[in-house]
Order: structure tokens, then C-alpha cells, then sequence
């Protein structure tokens, strides 16, 4: 037994159909008068017009206005009578159109919410359980988001679960290829920016090959200063005169051929030195 306020869908159990039965046939002499007017227009083309013939064509003209004014006022007077029925069956139709597509909005709008609110539950099963795996294997620096899930209501909870699986599995072997290699916390650190392992491990890699080979060219140019360095100190010790040990004096005595201000330049240089010098005098030959 149906309750006072239930809803009881209503149902339309016939076929759709629409066709053209019982026209009325037209009864007329329109027919006659078309034939009539042929004729008459025939004989008024081929006759010779006279006095007499005048006064009747004038007749004949008036008549025929009367007849094309009546055969227009049938035609007008049937057409209307015949589109009667089927104007209204057109505008029938056309409400009939316009009250079945607001029905099947509403019913869409109810389907849409539904699966809506559906797909919201779903994906916040599967979120549930996305979350409580990192939780489980004390991942905390991804989100449900990264693992890119397309839940949909056909997909079945357990495939749904199983991408989740499968995502936090791939994070655990990243992470434990991390743990197999040199400089774990900055691939670490490289590796949470895109989830891209095989990036973070070359950039990182790269990173410590360039920053040794620097370190490899500062210290052989450090080791190469300090060589120079060196160098330079045995020299200065080797030829450098110390000062406790007692200057030896020499004795020159040269003869010079050259130009006059070659010449001047020597005598300068000698008396701007801290040595003694004086000009020998030639004495047959000899220097004295």
C-alpha cells in the first residue's frame, strides 16, 4: 500500500506516433473556372477588336477581377481551415519538445549530483588510504596529490588501492637506491623537489666532481706557488751576499773603445757607485 507522500513515478508505456488521417477531400470548381479562364484568354488574344467588342471585353475584364477575387478568397478561406489541425499538432509538438528536454536537465542535474558526491566519497577513501601508507613506511614529504590517482566510478576500490601500492613501493626503492649511494642527504634533498631519482643522483654526483676537480686545480696552483716560492729563496740564498761575512774588494782595470757618449755613460756609472776609480795615463804604450 502506498504512503500518503511517496513518490510514484509516473510512466508512458505507449508508442510516440503522429500521422495525417481522414483528409477531407476539397470539394470545387476551381478546376472549371481555370479552365475558363484559358479559353477566354485564348479567344480575347485572336479576336478583332471593334466598337461592339469593346463594350462587352470591358464586361468581360470586370468579371474576370470578380472571378480572381473570389478563387483567392477560397483558396485563403481552405488553407486556413486545413492548417487548423495541423498548427495545433505543431505547437503541440514544440511544448511537447521544450517540457521533455527541462525534464531530462533535471534528471541529468540529479545523476551528475549523485555520481558527484559518489566520486567525492571514492576519492576520499582512496586518499585515506594513500596517506595511511606513507604513514606506515614514514614517508612525510609527499602527498596524495603526487601519486596523480585517477579515480573514476568505474575503477574498482581494489585497482584504486593498488596504484597507491604501487606509487609508495616506487618511493621506498628511490629512497633505499639513495641510501646505496655517496652523499645521501643533498640527493635527498634533490630528490624531493620532482620524485625524479635518477636526476637527483647525476645532479648531485655531477655537483662533487666539479667541486673536486676546483678543489684538485686550487691546490696544485697553491702547490705550485709555494714551489716558485722556494725557488726563489734557494736562489736568493745561494746568491744573496750575507751580511756577517766580510766584503772582498777587487781591483779592475779595464780599457774601454767606444763612442764619446757611450763613454760619458760608463764615467757615470762609475762615480754614482760606491767603489773608488781614477783615469790611468798612457805611458808609451801602456796604461799607468
Amino acid at each position: 500500500m502506498e504512503t500518503k507522500n511517496e513518490l510514484v513515478k509516473p510512466e508512458f508505456k505507449s508508442e510516440i506516433k503522429a500521422e495525417i488521417k481522414g483528409i477531407a477531400e476539397i470539394e470545387d470548381n476551381i478546376q472549371d473556372v481555370q479552365n475558363y479562364a484559358l479559353e477566354l484568354n485564348e479567344y480575347y488574344s485572336k479576336i478583332i477588336f471593334t466598337e461592339d467588342t469593346l463594350k462587352e471585353a470591358k464586361t468581360e475584364k470586370a468579371e474576370v477581377n470578380k472571378f480572381k477575387s473570389k478563387v483567392a478568397d477560397f483558396r485563403k478561406q481552405i488553407t486556413k481551415k486545413y492548417n487548423e489541425p495541423l498548427q495545433k499538432f505543431v505547437d503541440t509538438a514544440k511544448m511537447t519538445e521544450s517540457i521533455l528536454n527541462d525534464t531530462y536537465e533535471t534528471i541529468n542535474k540529479q545523476v551528475n549530483s549523485y555520481e558527484a558526491e559518489q566520486l567525492a566519497i571514492k576519492t576520499s577513501e582512496v586518499k585515506d588510504y594513500f596517506e595511511e601508507l606513507c604513514q606506515q613506511e614514514n614517508i612525510d614529504f609527499i602527498d596524495y596529490s603526487n601519486a596523480n590517482i585517477n579515480v573514476t566510478l568505474s575503477a574498482s576500490m581494489k585497482s584504486l588501492k593498488e596504484k597507491a601500492n604501487e606509487f609508495v613501493n616506487k618511493i621506498l626503492d628511490d629512497i633505499n637506491l639513495i641510501n646505496s649511494q655517496q652523499y645521501i642527504d643533498e640527493m635527498m634533498i634533490e630528490y624531493k623537489k620532482d620524485l625524479n631519482v635518477s636526476r637527483a643522483i647525476t645532479e648531485v654526483q655531477q655537483r662533487h666532481v666539479a667541486l673536486e676537480q676546483a678543489q684538485k686545480e686550487k691546490e696544485e696552483k697553491r702547490e705550485q706557488e709555494i714551489t716558485d716560492k722556494e725557488m726563489i729563496e734557494k736562489i736568493d740564498s745561494l746568491s744573496a751576499p750575507k751580511e756577517e761575512i766580510k766584503k772582498e774588494l777587487v781591483k779592475l782595470a779595464f780599457e774601454f773603445i767606444g763612442e764619446k757618449e757611450q763613454a760619458k755613460i760608463i764615467v757615470s756609472a762609475l762615480r754614482n757607485s760606491k767603489g773608488q776609480f781614477r783615469q790611468l795615463k798612457e805611458m808609451g804604450g801602456y796604461y799607468e
